[in-house]
């Protein structure tokens, strides 16, 4: 068993089995529907997919062909191969008024993502675009995830890197973003898409400048997070800079971190914001890029 996944299989379970059953379902008629889009990315069918979704229902084979069935069925019904191809216009009008970015690499060569919620302005967003786009931009982002920024992070490394490192800043989070309708709607959204269909992809999350009224947002979130994404979960209050700060240089390199977090980086050379706005990491490289495409995770690094 490759990596840190032998730690998650029960006693007395044989992995080797469970994986070797998973995979001639979904290579039958519980695998994605013959002819479409998934039936011909090897990546839907690969070792290191069948073991994340293996990992996420505790190596159970029923729950975890159940789980893979639902997410074909989503990648078809969102429509992810066209949405992958949509250049989407309105991503300027999203990053600015929902900021987001995915920035270099921690120190274990995992891709950093940032969020600001807390700057969220949906009034505006929702006059720039619709709930369902910003919904059809994060899915797309997040199965770039797995087929552009992490295996142009594991091919940098030289091993695989198949989860990242997330902050989330909560600077300037209010009643107005907790209490929002369309807002809440798109957390929960977001949240039920990355545990039903990208599990084990989370490798840490840090929660920063969390204010008072985080204590709504957090009993809203938490219940629909597993025991074992809430393990992963570090919160840091707004009066605990120096604290979140040491946290983040333990795990990132200064030079990879936005100096508006205690590092160094600042893409533009003026503006501390300006990393927001940047595409920075191994997946913005175009000869790191070139020789992946087409490439996932499992094609060199099987996982068996």
């Amino acid at each position: 068993m490759y990596g840190k996944n032998l730690q998650t299989i029960p006693p007395g379970v044989d992995g080797k089995a469970r994986l070797e059953a998973v995979r001639q379902r979904v290579n039958g008629k519980e695998g994605p529907k013959p002819g479409s889009a998934e039936d011909k990315i090897s990546y839907m069918r690969s070792d290191h997919m069948l073991v994340r979704f293996l990992i996420a229902r505790q190596w159970d084979v029923e729950k975890a062909v159940s789980m893979l069935e639902g997410h074909y069925r989503w990648l078809a019904e969102t429509n992810m191969e066209t949405l992958l191809k949509d250049p989407f216009p309105e991503e300027v009008h999203i990053k600015r008024y929902y900021p987001q970015a995915y920035h270099g690499t921690d120190k274990l060569g995992r891709p950093l993502y940032i969020e600001r919620p807390g700057h969220i302005d949906m009034p505006r967003l929702l006059q720039a675009t619709s709930c369902e786009r910003i919904l059809q931009y994060v899915y797309a982002q997040t199965e770039l995830q797995i087929r552009r920024r992490l295996p142009a992070c594991s091919l940098v490394r030289g091993e695989v890197v198949d989860k990242s490192l997330n902050i989330m800043d909560l600077e300037g989070l209010g009643f107005s973003i907790v209490t929002h309708t369309t807002a809440r709607k798109v957390v929960k959204d977001v949240v039920a898409m990355l545990q039903n269909h990208y599990p084990e992809c989370s490798g840490r999350m840090i929660i920063i400048n969390a204010p008072r009224v985080f204590g709504i947002a957090w009993s809203f979130v938490k219940p629909q997070l597993d025991a074992k994404t809430v393990e992963k979960i570090s919160i840091f209050g707004s009066d605990q800079r120096e604290a979140y700060v040491q946290c983040l240089l333990d795990l990132v390199d200064a030079d990879q971190l936005p100096a508006m977090y205690g590092g160094r980086c600042m893409c533009d050379g003026r503006d501390k914001l300006s990393c927001m706005r940047a595409v920075k990491g191994p997946w913005a490289d175009p000869e790191v890029r070139q020789p992946f495409v087409g490439w996932t995770l499992a094609v060199h690094h099987p996982v068996l």
